[in-house]
């Protein structure tokens, strides 16, 4: 075992890096602070007595920030950060305390954070940030929570929760009008419980909600297209409770998710250079090469195509890669490209969870049996360029080729003198037949899983205990038919199956001792968990103007077992002010990365050490939670996107070792009736303490430790003031604002390239910072019948900050591109509720 310890720093950086989980309830209208109800140890409890960094967000909290899924959470919590998939609509990367789970439209690869649903684990990153009809609230844990949560919930764990039917008659109806033709109807309905708890069948209720958000494109199209970043979603949800006996509830529920969507647009914001040393550029190339194709041009009997196709194209290429060259980075109001992104999700699920209460059973206490069984798929399919240049072909066949296109077609007229033979025929057929786009994305991708989980629930006077058992199988199968600058890769197909499965045991307990005045608590837990990763590949032959890259097909497997565990102390100074120190280990699976033929990659693991403090000050008006931390990830595994065989993929390998710590601190104050404030500060350093090196194919390596970066903001703040104006007769006023900052980020661990045959390390990307300032006024409270109306402004983005959320090196391909976050947006809200 390791042994750790934190680092010597001044006492000033020490105390703001104090780290923290609370509740981020809207809790105006009161003078004391809400105190919210958790399920984050697998029994209600409330956030304040939970000796875990948590941040739990309530209806309120949730309404106020206009949150619908997981990708709302990001920037928003303490210590969460993440992006979404480039061209991959639904799908989310979710980051905690400065770990990133990897490129999320990735299918064999697993999350770092684990995501579940109603106590039901979401296999994959794809589909993850698709609406829920209904939330009642979200957990966000940080840190390892592997005994409890599992695998794949190295960096934490975020529970969403949704709301239960309440037996009695009643709807919501929620509907949204804003800016770019957004419109979006939200219905949840309650219907009369049938029967009585205890009597004949026993009692049964149920609840019904749905919703619909669309939004017109953010950016016009400049070649006809239908624009770019649109909205397009529908989520929807039953949920059934029956009530047999007092002793004994059932729970079923299904929900469904749609989303047909235009893809963000993945703006070129510049280009790599085309040697290892960095110095020759692209457009300075292509301007050599049009000199040269002018001098053949000229000589008799040489190749017409070379005036009359190539010297035009040539001409407009440049243009284009100047004009980008300029314009550099920054949001713009429309663009073009060759083809349209889109994505099309659809995400369903069936959950049934059984409670049975035994009561007293002897020295075993109060205790409680509960079953999750669960069953989810999953089906996605995106389309579309990565970039924003339009090569489309006239109808002479001109166009804004790629530049390598162009250095192609130089090395091959170059010892002709300009004339034509087969090899130069065969290049010019494939531009005709495939094109000669930058990046054409055509995937589609279905996933299934099936979940059991038993639980035994209990309680004595001393210990508070869990005990477990859980079993997860799934299957997913991916086809992909991705043109990478068309015509030189060639076209092909890469398919893949994959599976996993797990089965684990576990436990946890909580001891109170009868010392120190009752106020000492330990607890211990353990899990032990085997699983079976295959994949299938079968990779298509690649034909190419150069020749043809036979199929290739081959079958792996591979066990894998862990031990994760933690040890916490709490201790109650007073009924207000309680303090911990835990340690915890977490662990995610090894497998194979199914985008890369017979590439597998190991497991990685997490040993962390945190002290945390939880804190109520003046009657409850005043509460200060926080925690520092300290962590070892061994065998870190990281996702690149790289360049492979012509084509950008992504890549999963490990790499080696990374030692961090920070904390997070979060301050809510209720200085008034009526007004609530709130302030939060997280922060993590470290990078990389091992790195692999890279190698070229001639047998150079380099160094990268030094080069690699975290792909997460070193600092964050989030901020906001929540106050009732007046209460009125009509109805009560109220003003919510948030500010949410964050500073510069890596995009990438590395981006990396092979530059004939010699090993390159590129320049990061750098995410700028951003500050969001959100806002909403609304009159709230109004009486219309026997129901309550509330009407609200919202607006977000306020100042209109120009920030991008994620980019890509394509490396040998020769661009970068970034994509950006949402301009001002803003709307009005109208609500009833009876």
């Amino acid at each position: 075992m390791k042994t750790f310890r934190f680092a010597p720093r001044p006492l000033a950086l020490a105390l703001s890096s104090i780290a923290f989980g609370m509740s981020m309830a809207s809790q105006a209208q009161v003078t004391a602070l809400e105190e919210v109800i958790v399920t984050a140890q697998k029994r209600a409890e409330s956030t304040q007595e939970t000796p875990i960094s948590i941040t739990a967000l309530t209806t309120g909290a949730l309404e106020q920030r206009g949150i619908e899924n997981i990708e709302g959470l990001i920037g928003q919590v303490p210590g969460l950060s993440g992006f979404n998939a480039p061209g991959s609509r639904g799908a989310t990367s979710i980051s905690i305390r400065g770990f990133a789970g990897g490129s999320p439209a990735n299918l064999s690869l697993d999350p770092a954070v684990a995501i579940y649903l109603d106590g039901v684990y979401v296999g994959k990153m794809q589909g993850s940030a698709m609406d829920v009809a209904e939330l009642e609230r979200v957990e966000v844990l940080r840190g390892p929570q592997g005994t409890l949560y599992g695998r794949n919930s190295t960096a934490g764990a975020v529970n969403f929760i949704s709301r239960k039917p309440t037996g009695e008659l009643g709807f919501r109806v929620k509907g949204t009008l804003g800016k770019y033709d957004e419109r979006a109807l939200k219905v949840n309905a309650d219907l009369p419980s049938v029967g009585e708890v205890g009597e004949g069948l026993g009692k049964l209720s149920a609840a019904f909600g749905l919703q619909t958000r669309e939004r017109d494109p953010l950016y016009d199209s400049l070649n006809g297209g239908p624009g770019y970043d649109s909205i397009d979603r529908q989520a929807y949800r039953i949920s059934l409770l029956w009530e047999p006996t007092d002793a004994l509830t059932v729970d079923y529920s299904y929900d469904k998710s749609d989303l047909d969507e235009l893809g963000g647009l993945q703006k070129v914001t510049g280009f790599t250079a085309l040697d290892p040393a960095g110095n020759v550029d692209r457009i300075s190339a292509m301007q050599g090469t049009l000199q040269g194709a002018q001098f053949w041009a000229s000589i008799p009997g040489s190749d017409p195509r070379i005036a009359s196709r190539w010297i035009p194209s040539l001409q407009e290429s440049i243009a284009v890669y100047q004009g980008i060259a300029a314009d550099g980075q920054g949001r713009v109001d429309a663009a073009a490209s060759d083809f349209t992104p889109r994505s099309d999700n659809e995400v369903e699920g069936h959950t049934a969870t059984l409670n049975w209460e035994l009561g007293e059973v002897g020295v075993l206490g109060d205790v409680t049996l509960r079953s999750i069984t669960a069953y989810r798929e999953l089906q996605t399919y995106v389309f579309g360029d990565l970039e924003n240049i339009d090569s489309t072909l006239d109808e002479n066949g001109v166009g804004a080729y790629s530049d390598l296109v162009h250095l192609t077609l130089a090395q091959l007229y170059g010892p002709s003198s300009g004339f034509a033979y087969p090899f130069v025929d065969g290049l010019w057929a494939g531009i005709d037949s495939l094109g000669v786009n930058h990046s054409k994305q055509d995937t589609l991708s279905k996933y299934e899983q099936t979940s059991q989980e038993f639980n035994i629930i209990g309680a004595t006077d001393r210990v508070d205990y869990v005990l477990g058992l859980y079993y997860f199988e799934d299957e997913g199968e991916y086809d992909r038919a991705a043109i990478f600058s068309a015509p030189l890769a060639g076209a092909g197909t890469q398919y893949y199956e994959n599976s996993t499965d797990s089965i684990a045991a576990f436990t946890q307990a909580t001891w109170r001792p009868d010392v120190l005045g009752d106020r000492l608590s330990l607890t211990a837990g353990i899990r032990y968990t085997e699983e079976t990763k295959d994949i299938f590949y079968d990779y298509s032959e690649v034909v190419t103007p150069f020749g043809v890259t036979p199929a290739r097909s081959t079958t792996r497997e591979e066990d894998f077992s862990n031990v994760s565990g933690n040890v916490t102390a709490a201790y109650q100074f007073t009924d207000d002010l309680n303090a911990f120190v835990r340690y915890a280990t977490g662990y995610r699976s090894g497998g194979f990365n199914g985008e890369v033929f017979d590439n597998a990659y190991d497991e990685e693991t997490m040993e962390q050490w945190e002290l945390g403090l939880k804190s109520d000050w003046w009657d409850n008006r005043l509460r200060i939670n926080g925690s520092l931390y300290t962590y070892v990830y061994e065998d870190l595994q990281v996702s690149q996107i790289k360049t492979e065989g012509g084509q950008a993929t992504s890549v999963i390998t490990n790499a080696g070792e990374a030692d961090r710590w920070g904390g997070e601190l979060e301050i809510q104050v209720a200085p008034a009736e009526d007004l609530v404030l709130s302030l939060a500060y997280s922060y993590v350093t470290g990078d990389f303490e091992k790195f692999p090196e890279l190698c070229g194919t001639g047998g150079t390596c380099i160094e990268t430790k030094d080069s690699a970066k975290r792909g997460f903001p070193d600092n964050q703040i989030n901020a906001s003031a929540d106050y009732v104006f007046a209460r009125t007769s009509f109805g009560d006023i109220r003003g919510y604002v948030q500010v949410n900052w964050q500073d510069e980020w890596y995009e990438s661990a590395l981006w990396t390239a092979n530059v004939s045959g010699v090993p390159v390390i590129y320049d990061h990307a750098i995410m700028d910072e951003r500050t969001l300032v959100d806002a909403r006024l609304s009159l709230e409270s109004i009486k219309v019948g026997d129901g309550v109306m509330s009407v609200a402004l919202w607006g977000r983005n306020l100042t209109d900050d120009d920030y991008p959320t994620f980019a890509i090196n394509f490396g040998g391909l020769g661009l970068t591109t970034e994509e950006y976050g949402p301009p001002r947006t803003y709307g009005l809200d109208i609500t009833y509720e009876y």
